[in-house]
Formats: C-alpha cells, structure tokens, sequence
C-alpha cells in the first residue's frame, strides 16, 4: 500500500489555494499538516491491514485482535511520532505478540524456535479459561474422544465443554502456540520503501506551503 504523489500533490494544491482567503487560516511555522495527513492515512492503512491478514489466515476468533487503536501522532519540537497497535492496558495489548510471535510448547510442534516466549514446564496445561472462553465464541460441543493407555484400557470419553477445554489445553500447552506474524507482516507490507518515499514527498509539499506563504506574507502573488 502506498499514498500515491497525485495524493500528496491533491492535499499540497488545497492547502495552497486557501491561503491568503480569510477563511483558510495560515498554516503556521513548523507545523507540517501534508505530513501529518500522510501519516493519519498510513496509520488507518495499517489497521485495514491488520483485519485483511487476521481474516485471510483466520486466525482470530473473538475479534479483539481486529480491533486496534486508532493510530495516534504525536509532535515533539520539529519530529513527528506515529503510534499505532493496540491501545495500552487492553485485552489485545495483553496476549497480541504471543498469537504474532508463537510460544514454544514443552514437546514444542508450532511455534517458531526463535520465539521469546515459551510455557513453563513445571505446568501441564494453559488456563483452562481461556479456552472454555474461545470455544463459547466458536459455538463448539463437546464431543466423545476414545483413548487407550499403553496397557489397552480404555480411558472415559470427554463429555462437556469443561473437559473439551482440558484437553485442548493440555495439548497447546504441549505443542506450543503457531507463529502467524500477522502483526509483523503488516508492519512489513505498509511501513516499507514506499512509506519514506511518501513521508519525502509530504514533507517537500510542506516545505512550498510555507515558501509560498513567505512570499504573500512580502506582498508577492507570484502563483507559479
């Protein structure tokens, strides 16, 4: 994805043609409002992204991941930060990098061996909770499973949500949590070599506006 330059041109053209009207008010020295567009448009870019690769992989089920903050800049002097992800103390803040990045399982199966994270252990299970949560979103029923020790005695079938959930646990816990990197693609797909080529081109029709205000504010109405 990428903000063409017709784009940036469009937003420099607008903000040229109302200065000096009354109506306008001037842009004023050291703010960089093109910029500062670009960057809104990059940051709604990048969470169009997030829900197009959690829905493509299906890899969300509650929809909390689909759901992050609405991108944030902030100015400090003459430099510009752009904040997007997941708003600070949220459900999603709280578990997004271990559906992006995977966690190593005891007996590890899915998740990326460079993972920063893995289950401990001393544990044979993760929270039953949460998986009796994720099931409820899935309308999932429980189902009989038959299972055989290795002296051929049959164990009791699962029966009911609590122990469905057990079970699945126990195997996650196992065999790790998958890598999807949905989070880390987007980041790729859209703050790449276009974006700085974009963020140039902003900041040069930022740069006209304040050259052309300088010029009317000298009695000069030069419009070439």
């Amino acid at each position: 994805m990428s903000i063409s330059k017709a784009q940036i041109q469009a937003l420099r053209d607008s903000f040229l043609q109302g200065i000096g009207d009354t109506g306008f008010g001037k842009v004023k020295e050291g703010e960089l409002p093109i910029l500062e567009q670009t960057l809104a448009k990059y940051g709604q870019a990048f969470n169009d992204k997030i829900t197009e690769i959690l829905d493509k992989e299906n890899i969300t089920s509650s929809g909390k991941l689909a759901e992050p903050a609405l991108p944030i800049i902030t100015k400090f002097g003459t430099g510009y930060i752009l904040s997007v992800g997941y708003q600070q103390g949220s459900e999603a803040s709280k578990y997004y990098d271990f559906v992006n990045k995977g966690v190593k399982g005891t007996n590890n199966l899915k998740a990326d061996s460079n993972s920063p994270y893995a289950f401990k252990s001393g544990k044979k299970a993760v929270p039953v909770s949460s998986i009796e949560k994720w099931l409820s979103y899935n309308k999932l029923k429980s189902v009989a499973v038959k299972k055989y020790t290795k002296l051929g005695a049959e164990s009791k079938a699962i029966q009911g949500k609590k122990s469905l959930a057990w079970a699945i646990a126990r195997s996650i816990h196992t065999k790790g949590l998958r890598s999807t990197k949905y989070f880390d693609k987007a980041v790729a797909q859209i703050f790449n070599k276009e974006f700085i080529e974009s963020i140039a081109v902003a900041i040069g029709g930022d740069a006209v506006i304040q050259i052309r205000q300088t010029i009317n504010e000298n009695g000069n109405n030069n419009n070439k």
